[in-house]
Parts: C-alpha cells; sequence; structure tokens
C-alpha cells in the first residue's frame, strides 16, 4: 500500500470542509472536557485534603 493509497480517503468529495470541521469540532470539545475534569478533579482532591487535614 502506497501513501497514495494510504491517504485517498482525506478529501471526502465535497464535503470534505463539513467533515473535518466536524471532526476538529469532537476534538475540542473531548479537550475541553478532558482538561476541565482534570482541574475539577485536583480541586477536589485539595478541598478534601484540606478539610480532612483540619480534624486532626
Amino acid at each position: 500500500m502506497t501513501i497514495a493509497e494510504y491517504f485517498e480517503f482525506l478529501p471526502y468529495g465535497k464535503y470534505a470542509f463539513y467533515i473535518w470541521f466536524s471532526y476538529l469540532v469532537v476534538f475540542i470539545t473531548i479537550a475541553i472536557l478532558f482538561i476541565r475534569t482534570s482541574s475539577i478533579h485536583k480541586k477536589t482532591f485539595s478541598q478534601l485534603r484540606i478539610k480532612y487535614s483540619r480534624e486532626d
């Protein structure tokens, strides 16, 4: 299989803009959700650490 054959699916004809834009939107959405969830997770753990360290 040549490189040209491997990437022949990329153009998608006249719908290329819509398809690649959809992939971009999905990728950005997933990245934002991952980053936001990660920051909320870290914040929650730090709050719990503070809460339970005061009760000693």
